[in-house]
């Protein structure tokens, strides 16, 4: 199995003339249809990869109510105590399968298994493995992933070029592993793509409003895409004619939203949420607007170095751009979800105070903001503006469920959900130029290699079907507790 993180099927389909190993994937692997968890981040599409639950049920997923941030406790590392121990190598594990686990992400620290496991340390450089007196010749100390992104456009071309060699280095490692080690499953990860692809976009996309023209990154991405195209090449060369192959991505990526509908706004409007007094009102408005002018004029200049940098060290700077100054959080009943950050996304969540309400009030209230949302649409047309919203028991179930927004939703995919207030109520992002990239949760990639299309009986496929698949490959059977369900006919 070979997991390259945000990998997007448009645009293998887009870059197909330089892509000559994804076009004997696509020519001989059926067309698969993956489709991401929500949110379509890394952490949570990863553990329901390697689980096969929803991450209702295994609790790797984070939205964040701007009423408790300051309360929040940043940690170095990601608590993987709910997946540890379910994963689809700790099942095979158990069934006497040999496993090789290289770089798997979110899962560090590593835990015993039945076989060899590597994982890099997040924020530190270093690697920890499984078993940790495990012996070969390989040199580690060139697989380091850089911790840090670059501020500017002057760093962009040695980024690139140690990028480049860190993948290469990767794969090598990866080759070097699966030639030498006895396995029954083999796990290979890569993270590159997902950073080139969140930085460079505007570089690359002329459809971007912040793309420059004519540049020397402008083919950043189609060239990681190619040089992914030869190293996946290698590897399905050294795994052998007649092994079982799962090529996946967690998400695909796209541009990131640069209109905004401001939920926020909408909920005032409705009575939902409400301002802090008048007499504070012309201090907070000049507030908001210095905020959004700094951020504007930042990404715009050379200013943008310093901003990232005072973002990285003082973290109340960040949270002061990121909870509008004017909501009065005592008296408001509803709120949109800060998922962001500086960054708009497609998707996001509504956060109702529930203690502020009898449990019929919450339920009305619940319901006449799906309808609201549902009727919004996009400005000077009669067309939707959200894919979909929902209550979000009925996204998913689980113990974890409520660490998921009141209400979920999912925009058009050119719209984001802005949450200022006191602004129009559609605008434009003032930072889409600091990290123009996005994830996107329906086009990840999904090729299966040296199995019969015969045995194939669905093709749209979610993330949660991966590790029944991969079980089933194995010959393992089937696990009742968990959601998702193999995609092959089943064995006589």
């Amino acid at each position: 199995m070979i997991g390259i993180d945000s990998m997007d099927r448009e645009l293998i389909d887009r870059y197909i003339d330089y892509l000559p190993n994804f076009r004997k994937l696509l020519d001989t692997s059926p067309r698969l249809n993956l489709t991401s968890v929500f949110p379509p981040d890394s952490d949570t599409a990863w553990a329901s990869i390697y689980t096969g639950l929803n991450p209702a049920k295994h609790g790797i997923v984070l939205f964040v109510d701007p009423l408790e941030k300051a309360s929040i406790q940043e940690t170095d590392y990601l608590d993987i105590s709910t997946i540890k121990g379910k994963t689809f190598w700790d099942i095979a594990g158990r069934h006497g399968k040999k496993v090789c686990l290289i770089f798997p992400h979110a899962a560090y620290p590593v835990w015993p298994v039945n076989g060899f496991m590597i994982s890099p340390i997040p924020k530190i450089d270093g690697f920890q493995m499984y078993p940790p007196d495990f012996k070969f010749s390989f040199a580690c100390e060139h697989l380091e992933v850089p911790k840090r992104i670059p501020d500017s456009s002057s760093e962009y071309a040695e980024y690139l070029e140690k990028f480049k060699k860190i993948v290469k280095n990767e794969f090598d490692f990866g080759n070097h592993m699966m030639k030498h080690y006895d396995w029954d499953l083999f796990f290979f990860y890569s993270c590159a793509l997902d950073f080139i692809q969140h930085i460079f976009w505007n570089y690359c996309d002329p459809k971007d409003p912040s793309y420059p023209g004519p540049n020397k990154f402008e083919n950043a991405i189609r060239d990681f895409y190619v040089l992914h195209d030869i190293l996946i090449g290698e590897m399905l060369k050294n795994a052998g004619p007649d092994i079982p192959i799962i090529i996946i991505s967690d998400h695909g990526h796209s541009m990131r939203p640069v209109n905004l509908l401001n939920i926020n706004e909408l909920l005032w409007r409705e009575g939902y949420l409400v301002k802090k007094g008048s007499k504070a009102v012309p201090f907070y408005k000049l507030k908001e607007k210095i905020k959004r002018s700094v951020v504007d004029l930042a990404q715009r200049t050379n200013m943008r170095k310093l901003g990232l940098q005072i973002l990285r060290r003082f973290p109340k700077v960040k949270e002061m751009y990121t909870i509008p100054s004017l909501i009065d959080f005592d008296r408001t009943i509803a709120h949109c979800s800060d998922m962001s950050g500086l960054k708009s996304y497609t998707y996001g969540g509504i956060i109702i105070q529930k203690g502020k309400l009898p449990i019929r009030e919450y339920e009305r209230v619940q319901e006449a903001i799906i309808n609201l949302l549902r009727t919004q649409t996009i400005p000077g047309t009669e067309e939707k503006i959200f894919e979909w919203v929902m209550e979000r028991e009925e996204l998913y179930s689980g113990e974890f469920i409520s660490k998921y927004p009141d209400i979920v939703f999912q925009l058009k995919n050119n719209y984001g959900a802005g949450w200022a207030i006191n602004i129009p109520l559609f605008s434009e992002t003032a930072a889409h130029s600091f990290f123009p990239g996005t994830h996107r949760g329906d086009t990840p990639i999904l090729f299966i290699k040296n199995l019969d299309p015969k045995k194939i009986i669905r093709y749209k496929i979610i993330l949660e079907d991966i590790t029944p698949t991969i079980l089933d490959i194995l010959g393992i059977p089937e696990q009742v507790n968990i959601d998702g369900k193999s995609i092959l006919i089943k064995s006589e």
